[in-house]
């Protein structure tokens, strides 16, 4: 085999190399919808539902973001007790008050699932309890 065959072969051989990867890559894994169009697919909102479902949405993330600014705050004067000797009164009020935002933060999950709850039309319901039973993994897929 002379050196121009080779050559050749070896030209052709990284072509359909890179046409496969460039199949498998444009036909890999699929992203993850986001869990709000999860809601919306299987809630099966209308558009004046989703309206105010978007408003909802806006409405749950400026309570978590609060909530969350808050809880970093508290971490970081808790952790500025390191610096200091050991005061368990101060420490334990703070992860006390840490525990505290969380709880809130759990409550305004389940607020803003009620209230989605209330978007729905009594023939959505029993999508809603369907979804009830995949709530917690939403925000992890």
């Amino acid at each position: 085999m002379n050196k121009s065959k080779f050559l050749t072969l070896l030209i052709v051989g990284l072509l359909i190399s890179n046409g496969i990867l460039l199949f498998m890559f444009m036909n890999g894994p699929k992203k993850h919808k986001e869990p709000k169009f999860i809601i919306i697919d299987n809630l099966h909102f209308d558009k004046e539902q989703i309206l105010k479902y978007e408003l909802c949405i806006q409405k749950h993330r400026n309570a978590i973001n609060d909530n969350e600014a808050k809880m970093n705050n508290l971490r970081k004067d808790l952790y500025k007790q390191l610096k200091f000797q050991y005061d368990t009164i101060s420490v334990d009020s703070l992860v006390s008050k840490i525990a505290n935002q969380q709880y809130l933060s759990e409550q305004i999950t389940y607020n803003h699932f009620l209230e989605i709850k209330n978007i729905c039309k009594p023939s959505q319901l029993n999508d809603f309890d369907e979804l009830t039973n995949r709530i917690s993994n939403l925000f992890s897929e």
